[in-house]
């Protein structure tokens, strides 16, 4: 997308206003909206200043921060009369990219693949959500955990689902599919394989677009890993691969399993790091309440071909990736990849190797420590803990990104622990 090509799309679309779209540092969207003429006249360039200490970047002495439009990332909006949209990287006030800017990290890991022979890394994300109606019921002749694939006389949400993914091809990616998943309202979207910056950008856009078509329909969307106790679990599995000169990789048709040995020792690293990890991939207080058994959430460390109970599956696909199942939709995408290819890369340096376990590891439990098996964090602060100590992972953020992200998830964590909640009122008022 050039210069030409905005201020082509500008006239033909009569745009008005473009919202310029950046993320925190825990993924949360930010948006502005800039008049059409300043992309006319040449004044995007100079970018918007913004308060970097209310977005959680800066402090309130050295908070002046501008956001810049990345302008590839020009999109006429689907949804919107007269609307486009963009997104902004992050600088100081001295025109310096901004080190812990969650897009700068991942276009640094994508170089640091690069200079591995890597030239291209493709990701299929897998968005799952809940939908519900803000003000009358809807799907309840649904059961928990028996919605997966449910047909349309009992799936009352497919005119949202489908005008979404509608949406979401005008917007110019391709959908493999859209369904009802296991949980009683919940739903996935899937699109093809695209570069992982795109597919960064994709996951951030997905949430976005999702939220504003449920308005038209009376509905709400929610990315919260665990909405509903007793039901599944929404995650945003992560399918990986490197390419070189156009070539697979993490293929080898003369494997057992079709992956080459780059791909075992991507897969070794991601397992390597798996539960500093977890702490960018499940970074909520809740994303814990979904990594725990019987749900189909990954809680051991471990991989295999085909097998669910397993933190890294090898799908059954003619085109051979690598399936990271952990990742939750709370996750800033771009720092969950960031580390997804700084991990898979160090795995390959090291040529770290793990034995894949073919079994439901659910019921092997007490053969489990035998074997060597490790198990994710079961809560937040574990996670945010194994991140600190991973000096790989440390390294590839940055001490700033670290340092911001740790603090801030470390004040939920200390908000969480002083809560005294309804189920410890009923357990212990009258102990």
């Amino acid at each position: 997308m050039t210069k030409v090509d905005i201020k082509q799309l500008i006239k033909e679309n009569n745009i008005k206003w473009v919202q310029l779209h950046f993320t925190d540092i825990i993924g949360r969207l930010r948006v502005l909206h800039m008049p059409s003429d300043r992309f006319l006249d040449g004044k995007s360039k100079d970018g918007v200043g913004f308060d970097g200490s209310s977005v959680g970047f800066a402090s309130v002495e050295k908070s002046d921060m501008l956001v810049l439009p990345d302008e590839s990332t020009f999109l006429v909006l689907p949804h919107e009369k007269n609307e486009a949209r963009i997104i902004g990287e992050i600088y100081d006030a001295s025109m310096n990219v901004f080190p812990a800017g969650p897009r700068h990290i991942l276009k640094k890991a994508i170089k640091a693949a690069a200079t591995r022979g890597f030239d291209e890394i493709k990701v299929s994300p897998e968005m799952e959500f809940y939908v519900m109606a803000e003000h009358d019921s809807h799907e309840d002749r649904i059961i928990e955990q028996q919605g997966y694939f449910a047909p349309p006389s009992l799936d009352e949400i497919k005119g949202f689902r489908k005008n979404l993914s509608e949406m979401l091809s005008n917007s110019g990616y391709r959908i493999k599919y859209h369904h009802h998943e296991g949980g009683k309202c919940q739903h996935e979207v899937e699109i093809n394989a695209v570069d992982v910056l795109s597919a960064a950008d994709y996951c951030v856009y997905f949430k976005y677009l999702a939220r504003e078509i449920a308005r038209m329909y009376d509905l709400l969307v929610t990315f919260m890993p665990k909405p509903i106790s007793n039901d599944a679990g929404s995650g945003m599995h992560a399918h990986t691969c490197f390419y070189k000169n156009g070539k697979n990789m993490f293929m080898d048709e003369h494997d057992e399993y079709r992956l080459s040995q780059t791909a075992r020792y991507f897969i070794g690293g991601i397992l390597e790091h798996a539960r500093g990890i977890a702490a960018i991939a499940n970074p909520t207080l809740n994303s814990y309440k979904r990594l725990i058994p019987n749900f189909s959430a990954p809680i051991y460390i471990a991989w295999a071909q085909h097998n669910r109970s397993t933190l890294i599956r090898i799908p059954a696909r003619k085109n051979v990736d690598v399936e990271v199942r952990n990742p939750d939709p709370a996750a800033n995408p771009y720092l969950l990849y960031a580390m997804l290819i700084y991990a898979g890369l160090d795995g390959i340096k090291k040529k770290i190797e793990f034995e894949p376990i073919e079994k439901n590891i659910y019921q092997m439990s007490e053969r489990v420590k035998d074997l060597g098996i490790q198990k994710l964090p079961t809560n937040l602060n574990e996670a945010l803990e194994a991140l600190e100590s991973d000096e790989v992972l440390c390294k590839a953020l940055g001490e700033e990104a670290i340092d911001l992200f740790v603090k801030y998830k470390q004040k939920e964590w200390q908000q969480y622990i002083g809560e005294t909640t309804d189920l410890e009122y009923r357990l212990y008022f009258h102990c």
